[in-house]
């Protein structure tokens, strides 16, 4: 696959939680077996006194992609990797989107805009 990706890095800061408030709508949610997971603002988590871990920024895949591309996870983790960047992937059916810690989302962003 030779296409190029296009990134945007999204402006809030969200941290994961495993508690919600009425009032706040998470950016994500995910139900597991051993409980939920919600990602939100952190502004919100801190607002409403949630206990939260991983404070991140969000950079979305603008690229359209197919939920049976191959390889696109692949791509853009070994890029990141590759820079020492950790990073929590969701893949959701129009966007994927990629949770790096918030130190280290414009080093992010510099290497995905490199060409992924």
């Amino acid at each position: 696959m030779n296409q190029f990706l296009e990134f945007e890095l999204l402006p809030s800061v969200y941290v994961y939680s495993t508690k919600i408030c009425s009032g706040i709508t998470p950016l994500m949610s995910f139900r597991e077996a051993m409980g939920e997971t919600y990602i939100l603002q952190k502004e919100a988590a801190e607002k409403n006194a949630l206990e939260f871990s991983f404070p991140s920024r969000c950079i979305r895949l603008n690229t359209p992609t197919a939920l049976t591309d191959v390889g696109i996870t692949a791509r853009v983790s070994k890029a990141l990797c590759q820079n020492n960047i950790p990073c929590n992937v969701v893949a959701a059916y129009h966007h994927d989107y990629f949770f790096v810690p918030e130190p280290l989302a414009m080093n992010a962003m510099l290497t995905l805009n490199k060409g992924v």
